[in-house]
């Protein structure tokens, strides 16, 4: 199996409601995708709650079959539109494949 996990900081927000509003569409966007998406066996989105210097704001955590499921979950058209979304305000990513 292959954890996949990308980590994203966000550009500053207008506003509390403009963070809550883009947050709404994050959860919408990833709803469901590991239904959409047969390569995903696990999928998991979180919000930073602790909101430090080290920490980033958004994270995607996914187990795919193996390395070769990899290209193949990363330009689904389902992944790639809810990727475009985390684009609108991503201003940094961090991300690690690693075995397990």
């Amino acid at each position: 199996m292959i954890k996949h996990i990308a980590m994203f900081k966000f550009k500053a927000f207008e506003s509390a409601e403009a963070k809550e509003n883009y947050f709404n569409k994050l959860k919408k966007a990833f709803d469901g995708l590991d239904e959409r998406i047969p390569e995903i066996k696990f999928l998991q989105i979180g919000f930073d709650q602790l909101r430090s210097d080290a920490s980033f704001d958004f994270v995607v955590n996914v187990d795919l079959e193996n390395i070769d499921a990899l290209p193949l979950y990363a330009n689904h058209p389902e992944h790639l539109k809810a990727a475009s979304v985390v684009k609108e305000m991503a201003a940094e990513r961090k991300v690690i494949d690693y075995e397990f």
